[in-house]
């Protein structure tokens, strides 16, 4: 890639730091929820205490054996790489999601080498960080203190390692890019997304450019990130693999399965209705389709169509369909779609972050190619505003409506007023971000149904409810656990956004609370 120019070098840096305003008001103002604070908790005590438990999460009577002292649900590199962020900075809920941040920038950077690298065009590639970027979803994720954005920052850097490194050595090539994708997959499994996204992209390119040849070593070489990583997990691996096997396995279904009755691997048996369910619930309906008469619904139908439209056009006009980067990107983006389609049957929206990208990336080397006809510059520059306008919009209002200061402090505020510090609480494991995580917070959707514990306070939120909704069918002694609980045991004394604080009729002792066995 040669020296950019001065005027794009400027563009591309007023973009990041526009977009990293746009990130940060979310870091500050969106729900914490208790998957980051799952995700915190190892890293906190990996850092603290030199170990990777996950102490607050109960797991007694749960497919999560011995989390206290080993989280193999998780996969480990984004909790190493919190740990030593932790050791740096100090551990909030802000620098969290502030790490998840300077990976968003990472995840940018990957896609406009990228762009650049299979157009040719500036245009494309700063047009690629606008689409990408400002779109909620991958905001979300950056906001957000999973791994999600640093899975998807390691697995597109793969992609433009790849593509940029092969220029002077396509064995360096294939070392480089190979490594980051096999750190994608050590920090979330979808991870193997990009991997195969990398391996379509690797053969389109050799297959285009006839004087690189793939060698048998070429092959091993590429294999061995994936060995060592596994290698390295390995150890980590032997000390419990007891509990390994009950966790890990256990997560495939995990607790998205005890609230849904969509199963992870549901499409391979059927794929067709796999494609169809992935449409809907993937896309259609979590960009608005489904609620077009609102603001937000049509902002964000506005978003996809005019994103999925451009993209499409570039596969029927003859110019964008002769090039060989766009054939790169469209296969590459196919292969993601179809493999999220039959083998992700749970259909998390925050997983978009790893496909929405090579959708947006298409659209914007087809917007590079119009924009070279000075006639369809205006054309581009509207689409841009409507798409970028609707989903920064949505931002903004959530910033002004802050629910993480109006709805989410309020609760942890009231607790620390009201119970004393070592008096157990059964509440979900965000709350740890004020209270602390230690000892006296349980996140136990099952309000002691298995550890016996009755404290005086008990908080739920949207998901326990849905949790406790579900374990109906589940786990009826749960359930009837559950609403005896809550409807003769406890009273409401507040609700803030979906949080509900309840407290017990009658006084419980003052140290840790009342235990009984179920």
């Amino acid at each position: 890639m040669n020296v950019m120019p001065r005027g794009i070098l400027a563009a591309l840096t007023a973009i990041l730091v526009a977009w990293t305003a746009l990130a940060v008001s979310l870091t500050v103002s969106k729900l914490p929820w208790s998957n980051e604070a799952w995700c915190a908790i190892p890293a906190v005590n990996l850092a603290t205490q030199g170990y990777m438990g996950t102490t607050v999460l109960v797991s007694k009577g749960t497919w999560l054996t011995g989390l206290d002292q080993h989280t193999y649900w998780m996969m480990p590199m984004h909790i190493l790489a919190q740990a030593a962020w932790y050791k740096v900075v100090g551990f909030s809920l802000l620098r969290q999601r502030l790490l998840s941040v300077l990976f968003g920038v990472l995840a940018l950077l990957s896609w406009f080498v990228t762009v650049l690298l299979l157009s040719g065009r500036y245009s494309a590639a700063l047009i690629a960080c606008l689409v990408i970027g400002f779109e909620r979803n991958f905001l979300n994720a950056a906001a957000s203190g999973r791994m999600d954005m640093m899975a998807a920052a390691l697995g597109a850097s793969s992609i433009a390692a790849f593509l940029q490194i092969r220029i002077r050595s396509l064995r360096a090539a294939l070392v480089a890019s190979h490594s980051l994708a096999a750190a994608a997959i050590f920090t979330h499994p979808c991870g193997v997304l990009f991997a195969a996204a990398l391996v379509v992209t690797i053969l389109y390119t050799l297959q285009s450019e006839k004087q690189l040849r793939l060698k048998l070593g070429d092959v091993v070489i590429a294999c061995v990130p994936y060995l060592v990583g596994a290698g390295l997990w390995g150890l980590y691996i032997v000390q419990a693999p007891a509990d390994f096997h009950s966790q890990f396995f256990g997560n495939i279904s995990g607790f998205a399965g005890e609230y849904l009755t969509r199963a992870r691997f549901s499409g391979i048996s059927a794929p067709w209705r796999a494609l169809g369910t992935e449409l809907k619930l993937r896309y259609l309906l979590p960009f608005g389709f489904g609620d077009l008469r609102s603001v937000h619904g049509a902002g964000s139908a506005v978003w996809l169509s005019l994103c999925a439209s451009t993209a499409f056009a570039g596969l029927l006009l003859k110019g964008p369909r002769s090039d060989t980067g766009v054939r790169i990107l469209a296969a590459s983006g196919l292969t993601v779609f179809l493999l999220m389609a039959l083998l992700e049957g749970i259909k998390f929206q925050h997983y978009l972050v790893y496909s929405i990208p090579f959708l947006s990336a298409l659209a914007a080397m087809t917007a590079g190619y119009l924009w070279q006809h000075r006639s369809m510059r205006l054309p581009v520059c509207v689409a841009l505003t409507l798409a970028i306008g609707f989903q920064s919009a949505g931002v903004i209002r959530q910033f002004v409506r802050n629910p993480l200061r109006t709805e989410f402090l309020p609760v942890p505020r009231w607790i620390q007023a009201n119970v004393a510090p070592e008096e157990a609480v059964i509440a979900p494991a965000e709350l740890g971000y004020v209270l602390g995580f230690g000892a006296a917070l349980s996140d136990d959707v099952r309000l002691g149904f298995y550890t016996g514990l009755k404290p005086r306070t008990i908080v739920t939120s949207g998901w326990y409810r849905a949790w406790a909704d579900n374990s109906a069918r589940r786990e009826p002694a749960t359930f009837d656990h559950i609403h005896n609980t809550l409807d003769h045991e406890y009273r409401r004394v507040l609700e803030s956004g979906e949080y509900i604080v309840y407290e017990r009729r009658y006084e419980a002792p003052a140290a840790g609370g009342e235990r009984h066995e179920p």
